[in-house]
């Protein structure tokens, strides 16, 4: 089971922000504040999402999410930054961040935010994982599904 969220900023108010904006969403939030600190607590399991401050005291978000892609299962990258701005919003999406935060946060848009890069991480890695429990659970599962699926089996065919 997937892990809640990770906070990775060296500042205090954003910290306790996030923490009260998403208080009731998708497990805990998990606060850090160093890269180092960031992928020690990955080395203990999946984590679905990362907002993490443009700059960090010992780098910045584009190495720390530079480590995170190797991950067998990567987080969603979300950047959050006083200096929000055009540029650096394209930054983020050219390097393979989900999207971009401004400081201070505004709950309306880190919910969306939120919401939108957790369901996107569980769409791609969430399924393939039940699949598999369900094929090892009872062999030729899939097979019939996908047979059902050319018989037009849900289709309204007949």
């Amino acid at each position: 089971m997937p892990e809640g969220i990770l906070s990775v900023s060296p500042f205090e108010a954003d910290q306790h922000d996030l923490q009260a904006i998403l208080a009731d969403c998708h497990g805990p939030i998990q606060p850090v504040r160093t890269m180092e600190d960031t992928l020690c607590r990955l080395a203990y399991g999946a984590v679905p999402l990362i907002v993490c401050e443009r700059d960090l005291p010992d780098g910045n978000w584009k190495l720390l999410f530079q480590q995170t892609e190797t991950l067998p299962r990567p987080p969603r990258f979300l950047v959050s930054s006083r200096l929000a701005d055009d540029y650096l919003w394209v930054e983020v999406l050219t390097v393979g961040g989900y999207d971009l935060l401004r400081t201070p946060f505004l709950a309306r848009e880190v919910l969306h935010a939120v919401e939108s890069a957790w369901n996107s991480w569980q769409r791609q890695w969430v399924p393939a994982t039940k699949c598999a429990a369900r094929h090892e659970a009872r062999p030729g599962a899939v097979e019939d599904s996908l047979e059902r699926r050319s018989r037009g089996f849900g289709s309204g065919a007949v």
